[in-house]
């Protein structure tokens, strides 16, 4: 069994949140959506606990079979954090798999550095 890594950012929780949110409003269980999804229980389980984060492509699937855009499954309760994800969110579907991970790496020891600085 290989050690699942944790993701770092905000994203996966708020992803896994706003699918369980969608699928409780649908009656569903994490059985019913992981089969239509077609993926096992415990997938489903960590996508909503946010403790992993699905590639775009299987995330559009969720978001289909949901009945939502896929821009809903990242909204936030912040207008201007909904708006800038959106717009990473563009800027990053055009990317390949090893050039998004890059960026996400670049990304997340920028933001560690910039914390660093505010104490």
């Amino acid at each position: 069994m290989t050690k699942e890594k944790k993701p770092s950012s905000p994203l996966p929780k708020l992803l896994g949140k706003n699918i369980k949110e969608r699928r409780n409003q649908l009656g569903w269980t994490q059985a019913t959506l992981a089969e239509l999804v077609r993926v096992d229980v415990e997938t489903i389980s960590r996508i909503e606990r946010g403790a992993i984060l699905p590639s775009i492509l299987k995330l559009e699937q969720v978001a289909s079979v949901l009945g939502l855009p896929l821009a809903e499954l990242l909204r936030s309760s912040s207008t201007l954090a909904h708006d800038q994800s959106l717009e990473i969110l563009d800027w990053m579907q055009s990317l390949s798999e090893t050039d998004r991970q890059f960026v996400l790496g670049a990304m997340q020891r920028l933001c560690k550095h910039l914390l660093s600085l505010r104490r």
